[in-house]
């Protein structure tokens, strides 16, 4: 008996009276919502198992009680990107092609697309055979594969589906809920969705250099409730960067682009994740140079909110000007930023106030006494080590060389055994302290 054959046997039971439409319409959506995928992922453990399993089924030609769940799941395992190209599966790959030609049975059919979307490569051989195959079958789809053919045409094509889809999604202000509505139900699945988003990036790329690009390409990373997306992610930064490459963003589309790629993928000056690890070394360090302008204006944005209070607020803006006027004159290499909980605090705060997915990520200060409430700014600059602190904290300039100078992106920080490592060199703000600095460093 033919696996067609077994699979497609009608029921012998007798369908009960149908539910009012809406009830079923809303129910499926439930059902769509939690579990988009007509085919569950089997674990990495069970695929071997599973595929020869259904092996052995194949060349036996014995499928009495065959499950469907067995059939489809060992399909998501034999196309999959370790057993797709085995030559010893060969056999059972065009067994499962011949299937897909020949049958009627929609669970199956479906199931098969589904496999076809997650596991497509662009050209790849065992692509254009699901897709040759899924186009004989296609008058024999479910309407929800039928409907999604009709809205994106070229999506048996292997050489025009990911660029029609990426097209479709330049045109929508929210691509993720754009092509939930075409009936994608997982935007950010793997295989021709990750074709698809890197065709996306390339439209989308010379718009970057503007607001509403930047935000449509965050919300596409990271949708609401969503994790962000991971495949692509070293790409979707670069794109992100390029057209900042000669010159700065403005400071308000700059500090968006820095607290949010930070929010989706992390700080690369904490770890370097797999997203940051893949991003050109060039694009890297204009993102790192970046970084240090916006830990600078971090720190002294949060300071001078606390000390507002408690010192003239004028204290400030000299400070300002000098360490953002060394960042804008190239002299400061990196920064870092340890808070008090005071200082914590506010800055996080500033997460809601902003809409960004993230705040930079920053070290606590942690001596206790009458140093409770310092925040401290620490800078590379040369061969020098800076020390900048809040609360009357005076500035203090190390040697690099020094075995106990405070190190740059550590999580915690004691400004009073900063106050009193050896061989520092220490200024108040008072007078011109300025022109101390610039002779110290």
């Amino acid at each position: 008996m033919s696996l067609s054959k077994c699979l497609n046997e009608p029921p012998r039971w007798r369908s009960p009276a149908l539910a009012a439409l809406n009830h079923i319409n809303s129910a499926a959506e439930r059902v769509l919502s939690k579990w988009p995928d007509v085919v569950a992922e089997p674990p990495e453990r069970d695929r071997d198992k599973l595929v020869a399993d259904v092996l052995d089924r194949f060349q036996r030609n014995a499928w009495a009680d065959t499950r469907m769940s067995l059939v489809t799941s060992a399909a998501r395992a034999l196309f999959d990107s370790e057993r797709r190209d085995r030559p010893e599966l060969a056999g059972l790959r065009q067994f499962y092609v011949e299937e897909i030609e020949a049958s009627a049975r929609q669970v199956f059919l479906g199931s098969m697309f589904s496999i076809y979307l997650g596991s497509f490569v662009q050209d790849g051989e065992h692509t254009q055979r699901l897709a040759q195959a899924l186009t004989i079958s296609k008058e024999r789809q479910s309407m929800r594969w039928r409907s999604l053919m009709e809205k994106i045409p070229h999506l048996l094509s292997t050489k025009k589906a990911p660029k029609a889809i990426a097209a479709l999604m330049s045109r929508m202000e929210d691509p993720w809920l754009g092509l939930k509505e075409l009936g994608l139900r997982s935007p950010h699945a793997p295989g021709l969705m990750d074709h698809a988003h890197l065709e996306y990036l390339k439209l989308l790329q010379p718009e970057l250099n503007g607001r509403e690009a930047m935000e449509k390409l965050i919300r596409w990373l990271k949708p609401e409730q969503q994790e962000a997306r991971a495949s692509g992610s070293a790409e979707a930064i670069s794109a992100i960067i390029q057209p900042w490459i000669s010159k700065a963003p403005p400071p308000d589309d700059l500090k968006y682009l820095t607290e949010n790629l930070v929010g989706l993928y992390g700080d690369p000056r904490v770890s370097l994740g797999v997203a940051w690890a893949a991003v050109p070394q060039s694009d890297l360090t204009v993102f790192m140079r970046w970084m240090t302008g916006e830990n600078i204006r971090f720190f002294l944005d949060v300071v001078s909110t606390i000390e507002r209070d408690v010192e003239d607020g004028h204290m400030w803006e000299p400070r300002r000007d000098f360490w953002l006027g060394l960042h804008n004159r190239g002299r400061i290499d990196a920064a870092w930023v340890a808070f008090s909980d005071k200082g914590a605090r506010v800055a996080r705060e500033r997460i809601s106030t902003k809409g960004s997915l993230g705040t930079l990520r920053f070290g606590h200060q942690t001596a206790g006494g009458s140093r409770i409430d310092t925040s401290l700014l620490i800078l590379k600059i040369g061969k020098k080590i800076v020390v900048e602190g809040s609360h009357s904290y005076k500035v203090y300039v190390f040697d690099e060389t020094n075995a106990k100078v405070p190190k740059l992106y550590l999580p915690r920080y004691d400004c009073e055994v900063i106050r009193l490592t050896d061989g520092g060199k220490a200024k108040s703000h008072q007078g011109d302290w300025q022109t101390w600095v610039l002779l110290n460093i």
